[in-house]
């Protein structure tokens, strides 16, 4: 049973992961709506820029228009990159570790195992928590209009609770609706891939057999820049990467809570939380670590 102070201490920390893990948020949001709106421009200056070229003898005014329209969508593209840069995503990245970091600790705690078996966990968990705050020092700025979230602490009290509250909802409630979004996303992607090109060679068909009188060949130039966009968004999104590390990680979750609930294996308390932890941070650790590694500039 952990005294007002503990509590106090523990509940501090999970406040103020809270705070970080809200920043982790606001950040990836911005990156993904910077994502999103790389391709749109893509895809408005491409369809713009072409109907500008065809109405400009039958419209004159509508041409001029959509070229305008074409050449803001044009100038704005770089500014919505900058917004995804690899250094945005670096900030994103280690805004998620703190994240995921502070979390782990917290969980520990509650659990009773590995550092905070002792009568002085308080201290192992302030300390560690300086330990993150040092680390991470150049990042508080990030965090400072977050507002932390009111909530309690998560019911855990000691390891069958942690592996019911942290093991079997990582994998219920995060990491197999994760690996279904995913999923879906890369689903749609790649059919509205294949109907634009299923649409570009209609096209091409028709110019072929009936020839360009109404300059189709131009729309298949279109098709193939949203094509190049919505594949280069994709790309970025890592949405097939994804879902794969999910499905993984909520494998090997559900393997080891499996082998722990039938007494064939991760009976010592300490090494069984490790190793979910160790499983957790490997799988975050991984996905961030590519995402740093690939990601230049967005490629859209």
């Amino acid at each position: 049973m952990v005294d007002f102070d503990a509590l106090a201490c523990v509940s501090s920390v999970w406040q103020r992961q809270s705070v970080w893990s809200g920043a982790a948020r606001n950040a990836k949001r911005r990156i993904t709506l910077a994502r999103g709106a790389v391709a749109a421009l893509t895809v408005t200056a491409a369809v713009a820029g072409t109907a500008a070229a065809r109405l400009a003898g039958a419209a004159p005014l509508a041409g001029r228009a959509l070229a305008l329209v074409a050449a803001v969508a044009l100038l704005l593209v770089p500014l919505a990159t900058r917004r995804a840069s690899r250094e945005a995503v670096r900030i994103w990245t280690r805004l998620r570790s703190v994240s995921e970091a502070l979390k782990a600790e917290v969980y520990q705690y509650l659990a009773g195992t590995g550092p905070f078996t002792g009568t002085d966990r308080d201290a192992v968990l302030l300390r560690r928590f300086n330990r993150l705050m040092d680390d991470a020092g150049d990042l508080l700025a990030v965090t400072l209009d977050v507002a932390p979230a009111d909530r309690p602490l998560p019911l855990v009290t000691d390891p069958a609770t942690y592996l019911a509250e942290r093991v079997r909802r990582e994998v219920d409630d995060y990491y197999l609706p994760a690996a279904h979004r995913a999923g879906r996303a890369a689903a749609r992607i790649g059919y509205a891939v294949t109907t634009l090109t299923v649409v570009a060679a209609l096209l091409l068909a028709v110019v072929g057999v009936f020839g360009d009188g109404l300059g189709l060949t131009a729309w298949v130039g279109v098709a193939a820049s949203v094509t190049t966009a919505l594949i280069g968004y994709a790309t970025a999104q890592r949405y097939e990467q994804q879902q794969i590390e999910y499905a993984r990680t909520a494998d090997q979750l559900t393997r080891l809570r499996l082998t722990r609930e039938r007494g064939l294996g991760w009976t010592d308390d300490d090494a069984f939380v490790a190793e979910a932890e160790r499983i957790i941070s490997l799988s975050n650790e991984g996905w961030m670590a590519k995402m740093i590694e690939e990601d230049g500039v967005v490629r859209q």
